[in-house]
């Protein structure tokens, strides 16, 4: 085995815990510690990419959301917190979520492949199941461990499945949807304990399930961590169809409906074993690595393991490592030269290259096999580490301040915001922000490209865009500028690795949004408001999208129905458009959804009963369109609902909302909608909503109310409508008017008669 000179890598002040390694990106490790930091690197690079200050207590484990490695979730303490790494390019250090349902210390939080769960095992022997989607705890997993449940995995094959291990000496699967274990394996009486070199209980502290591209390969197993320093793989689906509790393991078999068991015999461990993970370089799951206590790493062949045909057990065994430290904990990567990182107790970060070289009793190794063993413990950063040479001389025509990553020493009136990461011996830009802007000389950004990650122009409108943009960038934002020239929506399709784009007040010229969004896939947050795009809603949408604002443009057509399947979607803006049709009933698909506007489009038909699904919405504006028929009374079971906006629409009928209902939302209007009328016995005038109350027969009445000076009005209107009609009032009124019209009868007849009783009188005197 021939070691290359180690590199340092520098990032953690105290010992790091645990490590991850991206399944989409190769080269990007994510590490954790104990100074309550994450460190981000990038294998291509030399130093941290980001560090995440998570809190003042250590970090214990990590995990990506599952489809999209931006988001990440690390726990410390008995909390979990998920991060947005495009948001931590802009210097915002706030978790996107933050979770406390365990009462003790994390051990191990983990993602189900669908990004809907998270699980994480504590040392009070629960394990949680959080709900992302409705952020709430959906299960909590009791009874099955009797002490500290140290690790949890999920069961890719069977979705609603977690197996976890314990310092009791127990494996269990559980149905999480139930609650429940459906199968318990006890370690703690297994022969080959007592038998070995290794007199440590066999406790569980770790365990690796299968990707599902590995199934077919591998089958269906799991692979356990002992602390007697045995590593078992268990074939789960054939310990499921066993009654009771399994005692012990196999012997070492070839036969994969039994466990396999890799102890000291087969050149295994001789102490504790902390951790296991499958390979995913080259051929995935091919190999099992585990790490232990007795400062080795080995790489086991399963392909042997699991092979009924394999002549001996010592070909189980493909690589032997030696170390100088224990290992903690360990994961593979997908590089082709850089591809298992471990961490354990040596004194800094060493990156060391092996070219790896078989025993005579090894069968011949990988072709051109080399591993990077990252050794991971304190770590002392230099906070003034001078900026990279190159990129020092570029920023020397955007800034005057003497050191342009020091925000202390940046001039407060300076139009240009640098961010740098802590990398060393010279620190990098990662993030450049520019606000009243002029000028921009062209070649500034080009030293840059490598390590800038976030780029934002705030009132620049004399400015010409950049002609070169990184591709490395993750997020870009435009306000207010470029107005001369605008953004063609081609220049923007470059840009392949955004995660966050936004452009308000930027003229767009582009035939539709598809020509932008086109190659961005790992897009997560979408704002293109007021820069007169044209074209209509795309067919598709990139399904990590979770928020979408494309209000104040000129977009037509209908709101397809296939926008539904952006299951993650939080926020969608569309108001202020020409968009048309109906609202398909598909819109109750967004589980996720918490605010959605429709506004100032030219919608029409009747609000989808699916809306009601929406158990998140909390702000729906619907105002300024031709929506029709009665408005649903579904709205008012919306517990998360705040703003309603249902005005200068075409809806009729009597509104299904009560005063309790109304005063609850922060913001409530339906004027405009002149066949639309509120019952006076179940709503004030006083709310003022803008349309008549209803008559008996629940149609407007011709003009609102007025509003009396007498205190007592609405008392007295209350007094005049009563549940035999409501026409008490009526009545009076017709009372009144057949006494006035009675008396006007009477008071003519009575100068009828005066006038006929003298004209008859004068006639008698003429007559005589």
């Amino acid at each position: 085995m021939a070691m290359a000179e180690p590199r340092k890598l520098r990032g953690h002040k105290a010992t790091a815990t645990c490590c991850i390694s991206s399944r989409d990106r190769p080269g990007l490790v994510v590490t954790s510690g104990e100074d309550g930091c994450v460190c981000w690197f990038d294998l291509r690079c030399k130093d941290v990419q980001f560090t995440i200050d998570v809190g003042t207590e250590p970090v214990s484990s990590l995990c990506f959301k599952t489809g999209n490695e931006d988001v990440l979730y690390a726990s410390h303490g008995n909390e979990i917190k998920s991060f947005d790494v495009h948001m931590l390019s802009a210097g915002s250090w706030k978790p996107l979520e933050s979770y406390s349902y365990n009462k003790d210390e994390v051990n191990q939080v983990v993602c189900n492949g669908r990004s809907s769960f998270l699980a994480s095992a504590d040392d009070s022997g629960d394990v949680k199941i959080v709900d992302i989607g409705r952020k709430c705890l959906y299960k909590t997993l009791r009874a099955g461990h009797t002490s500290i449940c140290s690790s949890v995995q999920f069961i890719p094959w069977r979705p609603w499945e977690v197996i976890t291990g314990g310092l009791d000496s127990k494996l269990v699967l559980w149905d999480f949807s139930k609650g429940r274990s459906q199968k318990i394996i006890d370690f703690s009486s297994d022969t080959h304990s007592s038998s070995g070199q290794c007199l440590n209980p066999a406790f569980v502290h770790s365990i690796a399930v299968p990707e599902m591209d590995m199934v077919d390969k591998l089958g269906k197993i799991c692979a356990v961590a002992r602390g007697d320093g045995i590593v078992d793989l268990i074939n789960t689906e054939s310990e499921l169809s066993r009654k009771g509790t399994s005692k012990g393991s196999s012997s070492s078999s070839s036969n994969v409906g039994k466990r396999i068991c890799l102890d000291y015999s087969v050149g295994g461990h001789t102490a504790a074993v902390s951790c296991v993970a499958f390979s995913t370089f080259q051929e995935k799951g091919r190999f099992l690595i585990s790490g232990g206590n007795d400062k080795t790493v080995k790489i086991w062949d399963c392909v042997r393991c699991l092979d009924s045909d394999s002549n001996t057990n010592r070909d189980f065994l493909h690589l032997n490592i030696e170390l100088s430290k224990k290992v903690n904990w360990l994961c593979t990567n997908q590089s082709d030269s850089e591809n298992l990182v471990t961490s354990s107790n040596a004194p800094i970060f060493l990156s060391s290259l092996l070219a790896m070289k078989p025993t005579q009793s090894q069968p011949p190794p990988l072709s051109h096999l080399f591993f990077l063993l990252l050794i991971a413990f304190i770590a002392t950063v230099s906070s003034s580490s001078p900026l990279d040479p190159k990129q020092l001389k570029a920023l020397k025509t955007l800034t005057t301040t003497k050191d342009p990553c020091n925000n202390n020493n940046n001039n407060n009136h300076s139009s240009t915001t640098i961010t740098c990461d802590d990398a060393s011996p010279f620190r990098h830009v990662t993030s450049l922000s520019f606000a009243t802007c002029s000028s921009l000389p062209s070649k500034a950004l080009k030293p840059l490209s490598t390590s800038l990650f976030s780029l934002s122009f705030l009132n620049c409108p004399s400015l010409s865009p950049p002609k070169h943009l990184p591709t490395s960038l993750r997020s870009f934002s435009a306000v207010s500028s470029f107005r001369r020239h605008g953004l063609s929506g081609v220049y923007l399709a470059r840009l392949v690795n955004l995660t966050n784009l936004s452009i308000l007040s930027v003229p767009i010229s582009a035939s539709g949004l598809y020509v932008v969004l086109g190659n961005m896939r790992n897009i997560t947050s979408l704002t293109i408001s007021s820069s007169n795009l044209p074209g209509k809603i795309p067919k598709a949408f990139h399904s990590n999208l979770t928020h979408i604002d494309l209000s104040n443009n000129i977009l037509r057509g209908s709101l397809r129905p296939s926008i539904t399947l952006l299951t993650d979607l939080k926020s969608l803006n569309l108001s202020r458009n020409s968009l048309s049709g109906e609202i398909p009933n598909s819109i109750g698909d967004f589980t996720l959804l918490q605010n959605l506007s429709l506004a100032s489009n030219r919608f029409s038909g009747p609000i989808p009963g699916s809306v009601s699904s929406l158990s998140q919405l909390t702000h729906l504006d619907l105002s300024g369109n031709q929506l029709n028929g009665v408005v649903p009374s579904f709205f008012s079971g919306m517990e998360s609902l705040k703003r309603l906006n249902l005005a200068d629409n075409s809806f009729h009928g009597v509104l299904p909302f009560n005063e309790s209902f109304v005063k609850k939302l922060e913001f409530f209007q339906v004027r405009g909608n002149s066949g639309l009328c509120y019952n006076r016995t179940v709503l004030s005038w006083k709310l003022n909503l803008g349309i008549a109350p209803c008559d008996k027969y629940g149609l407007p009445l011709s003009s609102p109310p007025q509003k009396e000076e007498d205190s007592t009005s609405e008392e007295e209107e209350e007094d005049d409508y009563d549940d035999d009609g409501g026409d008490k009032k009526e009545e009076k009124h017709g009372s009144s008017n057949k006494i006035v019209l009675g008396v006007a009868i009477g008071l003519s007849s009575l100068v009828f008669l005066i006038v006929f009783l003298i004209l008859l009188a004068k006639w008698s005197v003429l007559s005589k």
